[in-house]
C-alpha cells in the first residue's frame, strides 16, 4: 500500500513564513533532556557548508549531511527566483517542503522525500539541519547573483565577453574529450555607424538589444550567446554539426532582416553578416574564434547581409585590411 504524500509548509523554525535566526533546542523526547543535534555537529556542519560559493556545492554538502542524520531521504532544492533547480537522489513519495526565508528575503524551498514517512523526531531533526543551511545558502545566492551580473551585459542582457572566452574554453574541452561536434558563429551589424550617425546612439542601443533578443529566441537553451563587441555577437553551439550551424545563421539572419526595429523609419531595415565555423580537433579557442572572423569578413566583403561557412577548399581567409 503506498504511503500518501505528506506536504509540510512553514513548520519551525519558519513560523508564519518569518524564520527565527535562533537555532532551536529540539528534542526527541520530552523526557530525554538532549538536544536531537548536539552544537559540536551544528557548528562542523554550518562550517562544512561555508566552504564553497556556489549553490549546487552547498545543497550537496547539505544533501550530504541530511543522509548521515536521517537514513534514505532525497533532497530537492529549487529557487524560482535565481531559476536555480537542484536534485541530490530521487524523489520519493513521501515529502517535506519547507519554503525558506531569511528576514523577509525568499531564499527557495527544500523539499525532503522518502519512501517511507518520517516520523516527528525525524522531522525536528532535519529542521535543525536546516538552520545550518540558512546562511551558508544565503551567501551562495548573493554570490552567484553577483558573479551572473559582472558576466552579463549591461545593456543587451546577453552575456559578456569575459563569459564567452571561460565558456568557449569549456566547450572546446567537452568537445574534445566527448567526441562531439561544436560549431561557432560570429554575427556583425551591417553599417551599424551609419544607424548611430543618422538616429544617434540611443537608437542604436535599441538595435542592438533587439536583435540580441532575436538572437536568442533563435537560440536553444543549451547554445550560449554572448556580445562580443560594438556591434558583434558571438553564438557558441555545443553538439552542433557544420550544416546544423549553417541553417540555425541562415534563420538569425533572416529574422534581423525582417525584424522592424523599434525607433527606426518604417522604411529602415537592419541586417547582420555571418561567419560560421566548426571547430577542428587541436586547435585553441583563439583559433577557432579568428576562422570565425575570418569567415564573417568574406560575408562583408562579398555584399554583407549573408552566411559565409568554412569550406577546406579555401586555403587562405582574408585579412582585415582586404575589407572595406
Amino acid at each position: 500500500m503506498s504511503t500518501p504524500i505528506k506536504q509540510v509548509i512553514g513548520a519551525e523554525p519558519w513560523r508564519n513564513g518569518a524564520f527565527v535566526n535562533e537555532i532551536l533546542p529540539f528534542t526527541a523526547e520530552e523526557s530525554s533532556g538532549k538536544d536531537i543535534v548536539s552544537d559540536a555537529t551544528k557548528l562542523r556542519i554550518s562550517n562544512a557548508l561555508q566552504s564553497s560559493l556556489y549553490v549546487r556545492d552547498v545543497i550537496r554538502g547539505f544533501a550530504r549531511e541530511v543522509r548521515r542524520m536521517v537514513r534514505g531521504v532525497s533532497v530537492r532544492y529549487r529557487n524560482s527566483v535565481q531559476k536555480v533547480s537542484l536534485d541530490d537522489g530521487t524523489r520519493e513519495l513521501n515529502t517535506y517542503t519547507y519554503e525558506l526565508t531569511l528576514v523577509g528575503r525568499y531564499l527557495g524551498e527544500i523539499t525532503f522525500s522518502r519512501a517511507s514517512a518520517l516520523v516527528e523526531s525525524e522531522l525536528q531533526v532535519l529542521e535543525v539541519l536546516l538552520c545550518t543551511l540558512i546562511y551558508p545558502l544565503r551567501n551562495s545566492l548573493q554570490y552567484e547573483r553577483a558573479l551572473k551580473i559582472a558576466l552579463k551585459d549591461p545593456l543587451t542582457g546577453v552575456n559578456n565577453r569575459a563569459m564567452l572566452s571561460a565558456q568557449l574554453k569549456h566547450h572546446i574541452s567537452l568537445a574534445q574529450r566527448q567526441l562531439s561536434p561544436l560549431s561557432l558563429l560570429i554575427i556583425d551589424i551591417d553599417h551599424f555607424k551609419t544607424i548611430n550617425d543618422r538616429f544617434g546612439h540611443i537608437v542604436g542601443d535599441v538595435v542592438l538589444t533587439q536583435i540580441a533578443n532575436q538572437i536568442v529566441k533563435c537560440t536553444r537553451t543549451s547554445d550560449g550567446v554572448y556580445r562580443y563587441g560594438g556591434e558583434e555577437f558571438v553564438v557558441i553551439l555545443p553538439n552542433t554539426a557544420t550544416a546544423g550551424a549553417e541553417l540555425l545563421a541562415e534563420r538569425i539572419r533572416g529574422e534581423i532582416e525582417a525584424m522592424q526595429v523599434d525607433s527606426l523609419p518604417p522604411a529602415e531595415r537592419v541586417t547582420a553578416s555571418l561567419g560560421v565555423a566548426h571547430f577542428v580537433t587541436g586547435e585553441s579557442h583563439g583559433e577557432l574564434m579568428q576562422r570565425a572572423d575570418d569567415l564573417l569578413l568574406i560575408a562583408k566583403r562579398g555584399g554583407r547581409n549573408r552566411v559565409v561557412v568554412a569550406d577546406p577548399s579555401w586555403e587562405q581567409a582574408p585579412t582585415k585590411a582586404d575589407t572595406p
